[in-house]
């Protein structure tokens, strides 16, 4: 090949067998620099400038895919949506008169299966990421979540070290400020995850003190919030966010 160009990636959506993602509505939307179309459990990437490389053309998307499956992540598991590369469409933009160019790869057989039992079917794939930005704390934090659903680590523990992450350096007051965060979210944040527990707590003030489902249900949905106002932090660091405040949580 004289002058290869990337015309596109395919990535294959993966996920956990609990999800069947066939008849969700299909995504076309335009960013900055390719376009990015979903349909039939597979995403494409269209490039509007040109990369001689696959390696080239995928280092140029990888922040946007994380930042995908970080706020699906965020929103439905683990599981919820991976994205899987499966090939690049190439073109040679100055072939060789009379050479055809030829792609080596097996014949797909589309087999229509039938969805099993107990598996969701949701009407829409997860949105593309948009006004938010991965750093290593947002990752840490992530990380840690997702370690908490995946039952490697408890509530209280994971929720009490995302809240050192906002914390790192400033007060708490200071933190609420500069996040856009209702200083009582932090706080009752702070409180359960310290004085609560039972035999997960941690803290050993906490072992006689379990988390009511209700306290569990607003630890999860504060983290769920505190991450994702880190990572649009991170994007817009002197922007006007609209305030996370105790309404928009879970009473406790």
């Amino acid at each position: 090949m004289n002058d290869p160009h990337i015309v596109a990636l395919l990535y294959q959506i993966d996920h956990g067998r609990s999800l069947d993602y066939r008849d969700a509505k299909p995504i076309d939307r335009e960013e900055d620099g390719f376009c990015v179309k979903v349909e039939n459990e597979r995403v494409r990437f269209e490039f509007k400038e040109h990369y001689a490389t696959q390696d080239a053309a995928r280092k140029a998307i990888e922040d946007y895919i994380r930042a995908w499956e970080f706020s699906a992540g965020l929103r439905g598991g683990p599981n919820y949506f991976k994205l899987k590369f499966d090939q690049p469409k190439i073109e040679d933009r100055n072939p060789t008169p009379g050479v055809a160019m030829v792609s080596a790869r097996p014949i797909g057989v589309k087999v229509t299966l039938e969805k099993a039992i107990g598996v969701a079917s949701p009407p829409c794939y997860p949105p593309p990421p948009s006004g938010i930005m991965l750093t290593p704390d947002v990752d840490t934090m992530y990380c840690r979540y997702m370690g908490y659903l995946q039952k490697r680590e408890p509530l209280a523990g994971m929720a009490y070290f995302c809240l050192t992450i906002l914390e790192l350096s400033r007060s708490r007051k200071e933190a609420a400020k500069m996040y856009g965060i209702e200083l009582g979210v932090l706080e009752k944040i702070g409180y359960l995850s310290s004085k609560k527990g039972g035999q997960e707590a941690r803290k050993a003030s906490g072992m006689d003190n379990d988390l009511t489902a209700q306290e569990s249900r607003f630890l999860v949905e504060a983290i769920k919030a505190v991450i994702h106002r880190a990572a649009e932090r991170a994007h817009a660091p002197n922007s006007n966010l609209p305030k996370i405040s105790l309404s928009d949580l879970p009473p406790v």
